[in-house]
């Protein structure tokens, strides 16, 4: 597996905190797990004005780019992001599964595959997609 570039890094950060953002609940469980991934890449609050600065587009495309197995590794942490606070929100769900597609990662996040979770959002208030 080779390592994440830095430009990578800011990519896959700026992802995972645009799922965190997705539901308007910031749980402390993603800001622990968006911490640990900021922690593990060696970024610090330094990094913090390029990620926020960063447009997602950008962002996709920097992953888009990557090899496969890198886009794998991006696919399971947008996938712990979602299931971290053990609530599974429908934007969230949209989210991951828009960047997937735009990044050309062949995953689907599938609700069934935690059972144990609540369901947030139009999951369980089908009103709230009408506007």
């Amino acid at each position: 597996m080779e390592e994440f570039t830095y430009t990578e890094k800011i990519a896959v950060v700026k992802v995972l905190n645009e799922i965190l953002k997705a539901d308007n609940i910031a749980h402390e469980k993603e800001i622990e797990y968006l911490n640990d991934v900021i922690s593990s890449f060696g970024l610090d609050e330094n990094n913090k004005a390029e990620i926020n600065s960063l447009i997602t587009l950008q962002a996709l495309s920097t992953i888009r780019e990557m090899m496969v197995d890198k886009k794998a590794m991006v696919a399971q942490m947008m996938g712990k992001m979602i299931v971290i606070d053990k609530d599974i929100n429908y934007n969230e769900v949209k989210l991951y599964n828009a960047f997937c597609e735009s990044c050309n990662i062949e995953k689907d996040f599938n609700v069934e595959d935690y059972p144990e979770y609540t369901l947030s959002g139009p999951f369980v208030n089908p009103e709230d997609l009408i506007i």
